[in-house]
């Protein structure tokens, strides 16, 4: 990635397609939508013992 910038501050940035791609998948994914009874064991068991504010491990 490549920044731009104007007075010290980023205005704007260049990608390479493969860095483009994987936003565009964040950006897709960021809208998915899981219905609760989709979800598995697993992921469902990680979400009920998460808590507000710590990071995962």
């Amino acid at each position: 990635m490549i920044e731009v910038t104007a007075h010290n501050r980023t205005i704007g940035a260049f990608l390479s397609a493969s860095e483009l791609d994987h936003y565009r998948d964040l950006q897709r994914r960021e809208r998915e939508v899981i219905n609760v009874s989709e979800m598995d064991d697993e992921t469902m068991a990680s979400i009920m013992g998460a808590e507000y504010g710590k990071a995962s491990e």
